[in-house]
């Protein structure tokens, strides 16, 4: 079971019917295809737990700390961020083109 605050990675693409808070300007909007959304290998961190694990909220950044979106996030979808772990910085290299 995560908890709050926990580091995650994704392992399945959240669409974005399950990102509930994206801003205007977040780089998730220029570089993704229309609907896909998060992908796997997308770190985030578990803000909110639901219903004693059922879902969790996640804010997913970019390395500067810019939040790029929060979604709800089921435990199926998601894996604990280990030692190793190199962070996907897609969201950093696209939003600098």
């Amino acid at each position: 079971m995560f908890k709050e605050l926990d580091s995650i990675v994704l392992i399945a693409p959240i669409p974005l019917d399950r990102t509930w808070d994206i801003p205007c300007d977040s780089p998730l909007l220029k570089i993704s295809k229309p609907g896909e959304g998060l992908l796997p290998g997308d770190v985030g961190a578990v803000v909110y737990v639901q219903g004693e694990g059922v879902e969790y909220e996640v804010e997913f950044l970019e390395p500067s700390g810019y939040t790029v979106a929060i979604a709800t996030v089921l435990p199926e979808q998601m894996r604990p961020l280990v030692e190793g772990d190199i962070s996907n910085y897609r969201f950093w290299k696209k939003a600098q083109v």
